[in-house]
């Protein structure tokens, strides 16, 4: 933890205290008959604000922040996994610091990346993920997803994909401030790292490569590399040389609760480290360390006062210092690849002469490079900063207030980096594989790289975001009449350093409800809001939206029932949109730089100009229409029951317009709003409650299904219908069927095939070459032959299962969820051996040969590129099911003297994973940066 970055964060801290001391001691000054009551009527988030649970009529699922505190990630969008029905999350990398998930809603129902974005809102306002994902799980109160028009379509063209809003945690009356601190401490290990062939094996089966392809052996003697013993023979495992068995992770926070009733506030000042897994990183001798770490900051404070008895006021304060350090030069990525496609034999570590090894080939010593070529590190501050006032108007009619709120957040990010580059060097073989020696009997080397250094300073990336809202509500009761009325107006302002032109939008969000007998419910929302992004004219858009309830418990025909506590029915259809940021101001044609002239004595060149795309002159966002059915139940006190049923369709959109206009026209269009895609599925909740003595318990299973369909897309005129992308789901795999390998009998003596035997287009296939379905039964193998497999990588299907019980002070919890429905694709770099100077890893450990021809599990072996066994084929494609045991917490809490409580606590997260893909972990399937498992301790003390 570096010397100034720990100052920052204590003066934060120091700031912070000292503003909510002072708020607690003047709320003891405050005149209790100036308190607003608040109602304890249980609320349901939306984001934007909050209603009255019993007359939402909304589809939308909350978790608490107790919940999320099981798991120690260190990524507060991770703990989502698998715990709110319609919210996927999937992880990419296990890279400290660089580890986002990627989250869509209900599924995908865009093939552009930024029509899936989900919104992102803490505590009533739009925020970006990196903010989200460095706050701490303690800070949290719930987590709420938001998934259908009734409860999107006030967020107009910006709600298509749903929003999880987020709220933390706030102040409480307290006789004394409450103290809570927190320590977690874990161990990380990789889930799994894919397997490479030993010296021997890799030297004996390259060799057979060559003899494959007509080539003289490349290794004359591969028993020398059998023991690595030999220096010029070498056996290095990367992985080992590179890794440690374990990482490790802390967590350590501490809040303060507390107030009157005037004041109340929330601090809490929480810190997250992460180390890597490099192995001595740091051992040569330079006086910073190279290993992959991350370091987090995070303050908040949270006021409420309540001025007068109707005037309310709030403010949120969150400030993080965000610090990652990798190694100079090359990314993660670059170095897992480099692990698995150096082969153990290429070079060794160190030289005899304790000069470093390296290769020409692959010029790149993994061990080397980590521990010479410096550090680059990321620094990264963000600052969100909340003010909202609630004043209260019973004096012009009862139930009438105003709102208003200003939000403001940053976030930089400087770059600075040591980076330095050294001479490594490689021992010259001769053809036979042997050393070439000197006349005094010494190895050889020829010298690679040069000497170089390098500081970088100044780099520097800004966000900022600015949100202004001004809004009127009403809520009134007359008699078994209920009214709840708000109209919002927002504007926000958004840019970050990649954008020219800031993203602006602006409107109006309007929400009524009308209740009668607590029986029968109508709400309607509208959202009215444009965005700069659009011509003027037709920047604004409407988004209406109708939601009814029927709260069938409360009818006389099941009053006092003690079997049916509760049910609700409800609907709603409505209309919402996305802006897509992927693309803007399409409306425009813009010149480009094309061509150009050698004019002049000098031959100097000046270049042209040439027309841009035509605009799409109709540009606009891409429109979802929402219909979703919900039962909500509560069933012989015992059975809750969430059950959701959703279609939706979304238009105009955006996609290529390239099949809409020939070539030969000479000029092409901008992106048109041509597209459309329907979208249907069923979500589920099922929790079993027993809280009736001191052996307290509960069950929950969860389910969520999702299918798309393309049923309209600019496509060129096909032969086929399976080769059209309309009909399928987004993103669906496809590629060629694997029929078996080509045997020897299918071929002549000149080793020509045999007629009848389908042939390749893409190579002159041999023995041993794959061999695939001829789709269209032309008797060649072509492109025409590839079909959509059964899914894409974004599973159709999550379920998930957790319990857990408490007694007396024993608590234990354990989560277990899984997918299914989906279809993935290996690693390139892991199933082709050689190809490009490839390692071998398992998947091609049983290659076929004449006589492993009844068994083998891959393709013959080759140096050269096959372009018939690269193409996309379902034999590198996997099913992506798995079962994951995602938590298992088991914990003890006890009083201890004055100290009100204390929590002991050992987790587990990520423990177990059980899947239908060997060698791989099978939710990334990452030859990069590994994700983890965990195990770690927790002390929790409250004062």
């Amino acid at each position: 933890m570096k010397n100034k970055h720990i100052k920052q964060f204590l003066l934060l801290s120091l700031l912070c205290s000292a503003l909510f001391i002072n708020a607690q001691e003047t709320n003891l000054e405050v005149e209790s008959d100036s308190i607003i009551t608040l109602e304890n009527e249980p609320q349901v988030d939306m984001g934007l604000g909050t209603e009255d649970l019993w007359r939402y009529t909304g589809a939308s699922f909350s978790i608490s922040g107790e919940e999320l505190a099981r798991e120690l990630t260190g990524n507060l969008l991770k703990t989502l996994q698998g715990r709110i029905p319609g919210l996927t999350v999937l992880f990419n990398s296990g890279e400290p610091g660089y580890d986002n998930p990627a989250l869509y809603g209900r599924g995908m129902t865009s093939w552009n990346s930024g029509g899936n974005d989900i919104l992102i809102y803490l505590d009533g306002f739009r925020v970006d993920v990196e903010l989200i994902a460095s706050l701490s799980v303690d800070e949290i109160k719930t987590v709420t997803y938001a998934k259908d028009a009734a409860a999107l379509s006030a967020y107009g063209m910006e709600g298509a994909n749903g929003v999880l809003s987020i709220r933390t945690k706030r102040g409480e009356v307290q006789t004394s401030t409450k103290i809570i601190a927190n320590a977690r401490y874990g161990v990380l290990s990789v889930i799994d790292l894919p397997t490479v062939m030993n010296a021997f094996d890799y030297t004996t089966m390259y060799n057979q490569a060559r003899e494959n392809d007509g080539l003289t052996p490349r290794y004359a003697n591969p028993d020398l590399y059998k023991n690595g013993g030999d220096v010029a023979h070498p056996d290095v495992d990367w992985y080992d040389e590179v890794l440690k068995s374990n990482s490790t992770i802390q967590n350590m926070n501490l809040s303060f609760t507390g107030g009157g009733e005037t004041a109340k506030f929330y601090v809490l000042l929480d810190y997250k480290g992460f180390s890597g897994y490099y192995k001595d990183a740091d051992t040569e001798g330079e006086e910073f360390g190279t290993n992959a770490q991350n370091n987090k900051f995070n303050i908040r404070g949270n006021v409420d006062l309540n001025i007068t008895k109707s005037l309310a006021i709030k403010a949120e304060v969150v400030g993080s210092i965000d610090d990652k350090d990798t190694p100079a030069g090359f990314s993660a990525g670059s170095l897992f690849d480099n692990l698995m496609g150096i082969p153990a034999a290429a070079f060794s570590v160190k030289n005899p002469n304790g000069t470093w090894g390296n290769s020409s080939v692959y010029n790149f010593n993994p061990v080397e490079r980590l521990r010479t070529n410096g550090i680059w590190n990321s620094h990264t501050r963000g600052l969100q900063t909340n003010f909202s006032f609630d004043q209260k108007l019973d004096v012009v009619t009862e139930g009438l207030s105003l709102t208003g709120a200003l939000s403001f957040s940053n976030q930089y990010i400087g770059y600075t980096g040591k980076s330095f580059s050294g001479l490594s060097y490689e021992m010259l073989k001769d053809d036979n594989d042997d050393p070439i020696l000197d006349n005094d009997g010494n190895y050889t080397y020829k010298e690679l790289g040069s000497i170089s250094d390098d500081i970088t300073d100044g780099l520097t990336n800004l966000w900022n975001r600015q949100v202004l809202q001004l809004g009127l509500n009403y809520k009134r009761d007359f008699d078994k009449h209920s009214f709840v009325a708000s109209l919002l107006a927002r504007r926000q302002n958004y840019s970050y350093f990649m954008l020219t032109f800031p993203i602006r939008n602006q409107g109006l969000a309007f929400n009524g409800s009308y209740a009668f007998d607590k029986k029968y419910i109508a709400s309607v929302a509208v959202g009215y809001n444009g965005s700069a992004d659009f011509e003027d004219g037709e920047r604004y858009g409407v988004f209406p939206s109708l939601g009814l309830g029927w709260i069938v418990s409360n009818e006389d025909f099941l009053a006092n029932n003690d079997k049916v506590n509760f049910l609700k029915l409800r609907g709603s259809y409505g209309i919402t949109g996305s802006t897509n940021n992927d693309y803007r101001f399409l409306f425009e044609q813009k010149a480009q730089n094309g061509g150009g002239w050698r004019l002049t004595s000098d031959n100097t060149w000046y270049t042209g100009r040439r027309e841009g795309a035509y605009p799409n002159l109709g540009f606009t966002w891409e429109e979802k229409t929402m219909a979703n059915f919900g039962v909500d139940a509560k069933l012989f006190d015992l059975v809750t029951v969430n059950l959701d049923v959703f279609s939706e369709k979304r238009t105009q959109i955006l996609e290529s317009a390239g099949a809409d206009v020939p070539a030969y026209t000479g000029f092409r269009l901008a992106n048109q709003n041509t597209g459309e895609v329907k979208n249907s599925g069923v979500e589920l909740s099922l929790r079993l409650d027993n809280n009736k003595n001191d052996f307290k318990y509960f069950v929950q299973g969860t389910f969520a299904y999702a299918h798309n369909e393309i049923t309209k897309r600019s496509e060129i005129v096909q032969p086929h219908e399976w080769l059209y992308l309309q009909g399928y789901s987004i993103n669906t795999a496809r590629g060629l069927v694997f029929d078996g390998f080509y045997e020897e009998p299918d071929f002549d003596a000149n080793g020509n095939l045999n007629s009848g035997v389908v042939a390749s287009s893409y190579t002159n296939v041999r023995p041993g070459d794959m061999k695939y379905v001829d789709q269209n039964e032309d008797g060649i193998i072509t492109d025409y032959d590839k079909i959509p497999m059964d899914y894409n990588a974004i599973p159709e299907i999550t379920g998930a299962i957790k319990g857990g019980f408490t007694y007396k002070g024993l608590d234990f919890n354990v989560f277990v969820m899984g997918v299914t429905n989906r279809t993935v694709a290996l690693p390139y770099n892991y199933t082709h051996p050689f190809v490009q100077n490839n390692n071998i890893t398992a998947f091609s450990a049983n290659p076929w040969t004449p006589a492993t021809a009844a068994t083998a599990t891959s393709p013959r072996l080759t140096t050269q590129d096959n372009i018939n066994n690269n193409q996309a084929t379902d034999f590198y494609m996997r099913d992506g099911s798995y079962i994951k045991l995602r938590n298992i917490e088991l914990g003890y809490t006890f009083g201890l003297g004055k100290i009100e409580a204390v929590r002991l606590s050992v987790t587990g997260t990520n423990l177990f994973t059980w899947d239908k893909i060997d060698d791989l972990e099978a939710e990334s399937l990452s030859t990069g940066y590994p994700l983890s498992k965990a195990v770690s301790l927790g002390l929790k003390v409250n004062f």
